[in-house]
């Protein structure tokens, strides 16, 4: 297990901790709640712990989550967001009137697979337009969250099966996806990158 490291003379009160969160030992819930306590700690002057909430940012939980992630906002075609997103290397999300789509968007983690969506057949179907994993959480300018990402590089789209609610972030677990999906979906993942 690789230590967290730290510039000469400075030494780290929370070690352990760190190596738990750097080897994949917490959960996404126990990471969300061990950066607001991080945090907090940081704003009473414990400089040490901004290493904690540094580390919790490229973290990856012991449970991660595939994510169906709408990306033409209006639910227009012509607004695809895909292209650049992928151009960047990076998933963002502006749909701010919904306070339940940025709470769902700000549970995703590094490690999570996001799977492009756009509804297809109302209420059957939809299109799969590309997929990637989170490779850490960043954060503009303006404090607005984004993800850095690592996009496959395959360019196939298929149709599947209707899985993901009428929403733009659509959190589901692995065993959610294995028994609800096709086996041409989990065909569709196995790209060399990501087999």
């Amino acid at each position: 297990m690789a230590r967290w490291h730290q510039p000469m003379g400075v030494s780290v009160r929370h070690q352990k901790v760190l190596d738990k969160v750097l080897n994949g030992s917490f959960s996404r819930a126990d990471l969300a709640r061990l950066r607001v306590n991080a945090l907090e700690l940081v704003r009473k002057g414990d400089g040490e712990a901004q290493a904690v909430v540094d580390a919790i940012m490229s973290a990856c939980p012991s449970d991660t989550r595939v994510v169906f992630m709408g990306f033409c906002p209006g639910a227009d075609f012509n607004n695809r967001l895909d292209i650049e997103w992928k151009a960047k290397g990076v998933c963002t999300f502006s749909f701010l009137d919904s306070d339940q789509q940025v709470a769902r968007f700000n549970e995703i983690c590094t490690g999570d697979l996001i799977v492009l969506k756009k509804r297809h057949v109302f209420g059957k179907t939809m299109r799969l337009f590309g997929h990637g994993r989170v490779s850490s959480i960043a954060f503009d300018e303006n404090g607005k969250r984004y993800l850095n990402m690592r996009w496959s590089a395959q360019d196939e789209e298929i149709e599947v099966p209707l899985m993901a609610a009428n929403s733009t972030v659509d959190i589901r677990s692995m065993e959610q996806v294995e028994a609800d999906m096709p086996d041409e979906f989990f065909k569709w993942l196995a790209t060399p990158e990501f087999s």
